[in-house]
């Protein structure tokens, strides 16, 4: 059985083509463990993680993960920092895009593109 991390708790929001989840990640969450010690920061690979994540439970199935395009991580996210994390999803062709910002701005956004859902 593979382990997944657990998902920040969020307070979900939909605004037409988006919905929005509003959250903070606790220190002591996994995800800040070993990224640093000293300073912690939130790492890329569970933003991208998460967004798939809430993406399927905004929008069901996405299908079979197929890449990623246009990822770009634009600021450092740290423990309790409030974050808004927006997912829009085109079914017919397989397109997640996500955006994450906190207080400072964008911290990170993309694409995440799957095989259409069944």
């Amino acid at each position: 059985m593979a382990f997944m991390m657990s998902l920040p708790t969020a307070l979900r929001r939909s605004s037409g083509s988006e919905d929005v989840f509003l959250f903070t990640v606790e220190p002591d969450h996994l995800a800040f463990q070993g990224h640093f010690p000293d300073d912690p920061i939130l790492p890329g690979v569970i933003q991208v993680d998460w967004a798939i994540r809430f993406g399927a439970e905004a929008f069901g199935p996405l299908g079979d993960f197929k890449g990623l395009s246009n990822l770009k991580f634009m600021g450092v996210t740290r423990p309790l920092e409030p974050l808004e994390l927006g997912v829009a999803y085109d079914r017919e062709s397989g397109r997640l895009e996500f955006r994450l910002d906190g207080p400072s701005g964008r911290k990170s956004s993309g694409t995440v593109l799957f095989d259409s859902a069944p």
